[in-house]
């Protein structure tokens, strides 16, 4: 498969996934089909955390946020692509909590496109810091599919 995404490709790749932010923070949950594919899955957490699927159990999830939950921000995204053509986004994100605390982690995404642009069919959010203390050790096989190499950054064409 190929390693080549248009510029157009990159650019609404980065799209989609700073929407997720600006959706769940404004609960705009008619927004949530430009975002996600209708079969998505999500997982948050490690281990057992929470797993669903569809994008109306997605809905569910956003529309529980709290008023006073968390601002979130979408930062460094990075587009990987893997030798069977599967399209990979690995960002970081800050959430600036309502009492002034902050804490971090990664979104994790396969994103493909569909007739209605680019998509993710695959979500995962995992904490960074701050970790509880019996939390123990972050475990790296979550994120291990989403490490960049340089084989496995897009060529972009024209």
């Amino acid at each position: 498969m190929s390693r080549k995404l248009s510029a157009a490709d990159v650019a609404e790749i980065h799209q989609t996934i700073a929407l997720i932010a600006h959706v769940y923070d404004s609960r705009e949950l008619d927004a949530l089909p430009l975002i996600f594919t209708d079969d998505v899955e999500i997982e948050l957490g490690y281990g057992e955390g929470v797993h669903l699927r569809g994008i109306d159990a997605a809905r569910e999830l956003f529309d529980q946020r709290q008023p006073d939950g968390a601002d979130h921000q979408t930062v460094n995204t990075l587009i990987l692509t893997d030798a069977d053509g599967t399209v990979r986004t690995h960002s970081r994100y800050i959430a600036l909590r309502s009492d002034g605390t902050t804490t971090n982690g990664d979104y994790l995404s396969v994103v493909v496109h569909t007739e209605r642009g680019w998509r993710i069919a695959y979500f995962r959010s995992v904490l960074r810091y701050p970790l509880e203390p019996e939390a123990g050790p972050r475990p790296t096989a979550v994120t291990d599919e989403w490490r960049p190499t340089a084989d496995r950054l897009p060529v972009i064409v024209d």
